[in-house]
């Protein structure tokens, strides 16, 4: 009985948001935009009666297994409230190979899908699971040697010397991802889980390695996810998993906390995980890299039905030590500081779309997507003194749909380290990252399509390696259910 009435509840909301209801003409005049806000509002209302009926359903029968009579079915208001949708139509249908948004925090745990099909109960229990992933295989073909690293274009793997050019080529599952949700009701709120893997780890083997690994509540997160800094919904939609080497691609520990203003801005602020990327030798050894403090990271994002534009500021502490001296006294830190600017947008009433991403500061390169571990987050001028490097990148990524099912991008991207005076010559300097693919995805399950990328580095003594690869992958999805 209390089923039914909330099914009636459900009706007469669905009538009042599309507009069937006499007296209710004023959503007539509304936007395509505004349309599709309501719509995803309904679909929110929906998953919550679906998974109240759950409720009821397994209370009744409890009941009925007991003998005890079922309880009087409350009055019910004539209004029901609608949750505030912060996710944009944008954000929301724009389609990825690497489904980089899913992992991203979401204000009070909005879900891309807000069904929530696709989710079951554990018995017992209030908390809500989903099991999902998607199995990717690449087949490469190199026209001239890639680089040591495996699955991806990884420009600072490149050669730092001449050498015999070689094609080359394999095949790689290294993509493939497996993600569990945990969603259950804590108060009037809820506490999410998200977990993921993929076996991306360890150079050249198919190791698991840990994605993403946090909770949240009330919009304070702790655990392992993508930086504040960076933004995983402008990423261009590549087959290559790697992707261009000046996105901002990290994912760390953190604590962070976010504060919506209305339903199109919030600000946030994150502590996250520090680490110096400090240079491999010095003359009076190898340093320690040591930090100060945590990262500091500041951000703002604006959202609408057509897109999205965050910004962040980072603050940090760069250096480190020389371990077994203290004549001179080697220890040394400097500030490292950063901006960066993302977003994607919609191309008006086409499915088209832009993203982009620019980043600049001075030591802050391991944040970039291809320049971890490589020594360039401080170095010594001309006068031997400590100094944090200066970095710039830029990315741009263009997405056509030449029809429902078949969809091309095309993308670029730049990184640039200002190396310092005691850099050594085979330090990385600058690449270059251009793609253009075709992809065909006639199932929300599956999708298929080939690829051209262009890779080039050049290192600080104007050594050049340029890397043209053809890719061709084939895309399973587990457990996707297609939005309503």
């Amino acid at each position: 009985m209390i089923s039914s009435v909330l099914m009636k509840i459900l009706t007469f909301v669905r009538a009042i948001l599309l507009g069937l209801i006499p007296g209710t003409c004023a959503f007539a005049q509304a936007t395509a935009a505004d349309l599709q806000e309501l719509k995803a509002k309904l679909l929110q209302l929906e998953g919550m009666v679906h998974s109240l009926q759950g409720q009821i359903a397994a209370v009744e029968q409890a009941q009925k297994a007991t003998g005890r009579p079922s309880p009087p079915v409350p009055s019910v208001p004539t209004t029901v409230p609608l949750p505030t949708t912060y996710i944009g139509r944008e954000t929301r249908e724009r389609q990825t190979a690497a489904d980089f948004p899913e992992e991203a925090p979401r204000i009070d745990n909005e879900e891309l899908n807000p069904s929530l099909r696709g989710f079951f109960r554990v018995p017992g229990t209030q908390t809500l699971i989903n099991i999902r992933g998607f199995v990717k295989t690449d087949f490469f073909y190199d026209l001239n040697m890639a680089g040591f690293w495996y699955g991806g274009v990884v420009p600072s793997s490149f050669p730092s010397s001449p050498q015999p050019k070689s094609a080359n080529s394999t095949v790689s599952i290294r993509p493939s991802r497996f993600v569990v949700e945990f969603r259950q009701p804590l108060g009037d709120d809820t506490l999410k889980g998200f977990v993921d893997w993929d076996i991306y780890g360890t150079l050249g083997r198919n190791t698991p390695n840990v994605r993403s690994f946090w909770g949240q509540y009330k919009n304070f997160l702790a655990g392992q996810t993508w930086s504040a800094f960076g933004d995983p919904d402008a990423c261009p939609d590549t087959l290559d998993f790697h992707g261009a080497p000046g996105m901002m691609g990290l994912r760390t520990p953190q604590f962070r906390y976010t504060q919506p203003l209305n339903p199109h801005n919030w600000i946030g602020v994150t502590v996250e995980k520090s680490g110096t990327d400090a240079p491999f030798s010095t003359q009076f050894g190898v340093p320690v890299p040591s930090s100060l403090r945590p990262d500091f990271v500041g951000f703002y994002r604006y959202e609408n039905s057509y897109g999205h534009i965050h910004t962040a500021a980072i603050f940090r502490s760069v250096g480190g030590f020389v371990p077994h001296t203290i004549i001179p006294d080697l220890k040394e830190h400097r500030n490292g500081y950063g901006m960066s600017i993302s977003g994607a947008w919609r191309l008006g009433r086409l499915r088209d779309n832009v993203v982009f991403q620019g980043i600049g500061g001075r030591g802050i390169a391991n944040y970039y997507n291809d320049n971890y571990g490589l020594g360039s987050d401080v170095g010594f001028d001309a006068n031997g003194r400590l100094v944090a490097t200066p970095t710039w990148s830029g990315t741009f990524g263009y997405q056509h749909y030449w029809t429902k099912i078949v969809r091309s991008t095309v993308s670029y991207g730049r990184l640039q380290i200002n190396n310092t005076a005691g850099d050594p010559g085979t330090n990385y300097h600058a690449s270059n990252y251009a793609s253009g693919n075709v992809i065909i995805q006639p199932s929300a399950l599956y999708l298929f399509g080939a690829e051209y990328i262009y890779a080039s580095l050049r290192r600080k003594d104007d050594f050049i390696w340029v890397a043209p690869r053809f890719q061709a992958s084939v895309q399973f999805f587990l457990n996707r259910q297609p939005q309503q």
